[in-house]
């Protein structure tokens, strides 16, 4: 089977590893949403992730599709990486290293002799001003500021309660009716309903927070999110009911308010490629985007060639 664990020392990642990863993303933190907590469990279970200590940095290891997540700790220099990476792709040939730092690259743009480094635009991460994302100011933003309006006209009566252990299961019904509803399917929301099913299932082990949308006792909306750095947080799932007109910018705005004065940035994770996602992400007008790139072994490099 190509996804058993062949390399010594790699262990498959367990909720009961959360210490380890809280400790080192708590000392090197990275605003990249990959390397949050949260996300590492909800989708490193399912993507097969485990991870082992290499020179006292913290290496996650997508076994599934031979992901190096680049270390946790202190900056490996090139040796050091290729020394990693050689030591991988012994057992996995197919090994390569991503979410690289854009000033790791900048720093040593000579392992452009031995990699081949290419950035994907669909894992780029949008970050926004949570002060922009309650203020809504500009001519670009206002019909997200009218479509709040018309909600809060039509619905004066709605609640936003906070996420808490006894509303879980509401929380999965929810997204099960808005799944069958929009006949939703696909690789990605199936993974991304498990994914949900995770974080539910740990919510208790993660620092995670979330609040609801409540409209006559039932959910209009929900939003989950988890801290990233000190003045970040990341926003890793959000639902919404497509039939309540403006529920869906709603809790995109409440959600910045919930936690603003806590936080100075969200991070609302990638498009994956999707169009409607990209829209969508790209009209609330992101500060910026966190580029992602990765790095793989150029078949004739001298890396290539180590023993």
């Amino acid at each position: 089977m190509e996804n058993q664990i062949k390399m010594p020392g790699l262990k498959p990642l367990q909720i009961t590893d959360n210490l380890l990863l809280r400790e080192y993303l708590l000392k090197y933190p990275r605003e990249n949403s990959d390397y949050s907590l949260t996300a590492l469990i909800a989708w490193g279970f399912i993507y097969n992730n485990h991870y082992l200590m290499f020179k006292e940095r913290l290496v996650i290891f997508n076994l599934q599709y031979q992901f190096i997540l680049f270390p946790i700790g202190k900056e490996l220099n090139p040796m050091e990486l290729n020394e990693l990476v050689n030591s991988f792709r012994q057992y996995y040939p197919k090994a390569q290293v991503i979410a690289m730092p854009e000033e790791y690259l900048d720093k040593y743009p000579y392992l452009i002799d031995d990699y081949e480094i290419y950035e994907d635009r669909d894992w780029a991460d949008y970050v926004y001003s949570i002060d922009s994302l309650v203020n809504l100011s500009g001519k670009k933003l206002a019909k997200k500021k009218n479509l709040i309006s018309q909600f809060t006209r039509a619905y004066p009566q709605y609640k936003v309660l906070k996420i808490t252990e006894d509303r879980l299961d509401v929380i999965l019904q929810f997204t099960k009716k808005w799944r069958r509803e929009r006949s939703a399917g696909g690789s990605y929301l199936d993974t991304e309903y498990k994914a949900i099913e995770n974080t539910v299932k740990y919510w208790n082990k993660l620092p995670v927070e979330g609040i609801i949308i409540c409209l006559d006792q039932k959910i209009a909306a929900y939003s989950i999110f988890s801290p990233q750095t000190v003045d970040m947080v990341t926003e890793h799932f959000e639902k919404f009911d497509p039939d309540k007109k403006g529920s869906a910018q709603l809790i995109n705005w409440e959600t910045a308010r919930y936690l603003q004065g806590r936080y100075k940035w969200m991070n609302r994770e990638q498009d994956i490629g999707l169009e409607g996602l990209r829209q969508a992400k790209l009209s609330y007008m992101p500060e910026r985007l966190l580029p992602y790139y990765a790095l793989r072994p150029k078949a004739e490099s001298s890396l290539s060639k180590a023993e």
